[in-house]
């Protein structure tokens, strides 16, 4: 059988030049302090990509209807975009994603129905936000979101290969490795290889996105 993973489309490199190549950038941070309104207006526009999706899903999961959560979303956003031209991210003050799961805890609270809005079955006005379980719970989401857009980014990396489509049928899908061989075309050995390709290139993702974001 043949082997796509070695084939034309497959790009060159080792797992680490192509995570390099993919998330290596200016801090986001260090974009949105930028005087340029273009480049800046791209950084939000990022900025907002990354970090909407997070909020939406801890509101969400606290029970917030949908107008609520795009009105929760608007609050910590704009709230930010003001404060990002003088905003300096410091991790030893601190890591982002526990400012940022601050700023959605008092938007939420500031919602109307927030009376509604649970936490462990805890009305959410009283739930400290510092607590381990309820910071627990907002950097469950917070990873899976990482994750999700790393996955998404590697997959379209890996759009012109079997690579990933391997990977997603034996690991994600948990198909047999010699049953996804068979199905793409490739030796099982390959499969293998596949799986243990990817998960290192999202290792290396995840982690570059941690050190870049806190």
């Amino acid at each position: 059988m043949s082997d796509p993973t070695s084939a034309a489309g497959t790009s060159p490199g080792t797992a680490q030049e192509r995570v390099d190549a993919l998330t290596t950038r200016p801090s986001i941070f260090v974009r949105l302090n930028g005087t340029n309104e273009g480049p800046r207006e791209i950084a939000w526009s990022d900025f907002r990509k990354r970090y909407a999706p997070i909020i939406a899903g801890f509101a969400r999961n606290l029970g917030a209807r949908p107008q609520e959560i795009d009105d929760v979303i608007q609050d910590v956003l704009m709230g930010f975009f003001a404060k990002s031209p003088t905003f300096v991210y410091d991790p030893a003050k601190g890591r982002f994603r526990g400012y940022l799961k601050v700023c959605t805890y008092r938007a939420l609270r500031k919602r109307s129905s927030v009376a509604a809005l649970k936490f462990k079955a805890m009305p959410l006005d009283q739930v400290d936000p510092d607590s381990l379980e309820f910071d627990q719970a907002w950097n469950d989401v917070w990873e899976q979101e990482q994750l999700r857009r790393a996955l998404d980014e590697t997959r379209e990396h890996y759009r012109h290969a079997n690579t990933f489509r391997a990977f997603e049928q034996y690991v994600i899908l948990g198909k047999p490795a010699d049953q996804v061989a068979e199905l793409l075309g490739m030796h099982v050995n390959s499969v293998y290889r596949a799986k243990e390709q990817i998960t290192e290139v999202l290792r290396q993702k995840m982690q570059a996105r941690q050190n870049e974001e806190g």
